[in-house]
């Protein structure tokens, strides 16, 4: 929002207010905005006249400050403080009306003295009540009072033009250009979204498509010495190595806040699949002496995923299919008839320790 500072022009008789006006100019000041008034030219002819009139044409507010007199009457009948606020009025400027409260204990010598002058004032005060906000003062500070309250009543529910700093005037410039820049991008992005493209994916393989998988080395050290796989490499088919996916893969179910979501533990399903698929080609024991390498992991897991075999969300990773295809393949033992050792070899070997772990007495 602009921080907008707005002119308030101040209307009053001369002579008798000179101290009011002085106080609403100080009000004004005070809340940010720039006083209008005419003290050093008073208003007693039809060139000044004039020119309060340009000066009203630029001000957002007008203040108007009734007290005992009805001010100096020009050739029409009408006090020039009359004539500007139907000037005001005529220009659809908001009016804030400041009625003494109490004008009997205004004194004689600013006060209207005689009956026609008196007339004329209360005929201007009903005019100027009539459907406006108008409030009512005895002393200066019940008047600052008023016109403060006035001014924010108007500000809030009489919006005007305002003034802003050159530089803020730059901003909003510059938020104009965004927001047509964000309006043209909502309609291309509707456009886009009327289109239809298809976006050509890559296959996958089938499958028997056969499939190569590095076996890493894990290490174990103990009191005897270091026990280590070895290094090697074993092919096979997609689907041959499902079932050892499947049944090794370590993952569990979470519960955040009652929806459950599975997540997957990648160092132990990397060592438990490497190891197994190692113990399909080997005759030793290789429980947790090999890995696969977590690339390897994301490679099988995007295959399976695009398969149908797995989900990317849920309670449990793998579909119902996924879990009728293991066991068929188990249960036809298809998964180790088509592995086989391609490079390297599948061993276990212990590196016994040279220190005489012994305890002298």
């Amino acid at each position: 929002m602009q921080d907008k500072r707005y002119q308030v022009f101040i209307s009053s008789t001369f002579e008798d207010l000179q101290a009011e006006r002085r106080a609403v100019q100080d009000v004004v000041v005070s809340t940010g905005d720039f006083p209008v008034q005419m003290e050093s030219f008073p208003a007693a002819d039809e060139d000044q006249f004039e020119f309060i009139k340009s000066l009203i044409d630029q001000c957002d507010y007008y203040v108007l400050i009734i007290a005992g007199r009805y001010g100096t009457v020009a050739e029409d009948g009408q006090s020039y403080t009359h004539k500007e606020f139907r000037y005001a009025v005529s220009k659809g400027v908001p009016v804030l009306v400041m009625l003494h409260g109490n004008r009997g204990t205004i004194p004689a010598d600013k006060s209207e003295a005689t009956d026609a002058g008196k007339k004329r004032l209360a005929d201007f005060i009903t005019e100027a009540e009539d459907g406006r906000l108008r409030k009512t003062w005895t002393t200066l500070d019940g008047l600052k009072l008023a016109v403060r309250e006035a001014l924010d009543h108007a500000k809030a529910t009489k919006a005007r033009v305002g003034w802003v700093r050159g530089d803020a005037v730059t901003s909003l410039e510059t938020l104009e250009e965004l927001n047509l820049v964000r309006k043209e991008n909502d309609r291309f992005r509707q456009a886009l979204g009327n289109l239809q493209i298809e976006v050509p994916l890559p296959s996958i393989p089938a499958a028997s498509d056969p499939i190569e998988i590095d076996l890493l080395p894990v290490s174990i050290q103990n009191r005897s010495g270091t026990t280590s796989g070895s290094q090697a490499r074993i092919k096979g088919t997609w689907i041959s190595v499902f079932p050892i996916f499947f049944g090794n893969l370590k993952w569990r179910s979470n519960d955040w806040n009652g929806d459950y979501h599975y997540s997957v533990d990648d160092d132990d399903s990397c060592v438990a699949i490497g190891s197994s698929l190692a113990g399909e080609v080997a005759a030793v024991d290789t429980s947790g002496m090999f890995k696969i390498s977590k690339g390897t992991l994301d490679r099988l897991s995007s295959y399976y995923t695009e398969a149908g075999l797995m989900i990317t969300e849920g309670v449990n990773p793998f579909t119902e299919t996924a879990q009728r295809v293991a066991r068929r393949h188990r249960i036809s033992d298809q998964a180790s008839s088509n592995l086989a050792l391609l490079e390297g070899e599948v061993k276990v070997s212990t590196a016994t320790s040279e220190l005489d772990n012994e305890i002298p007495f």
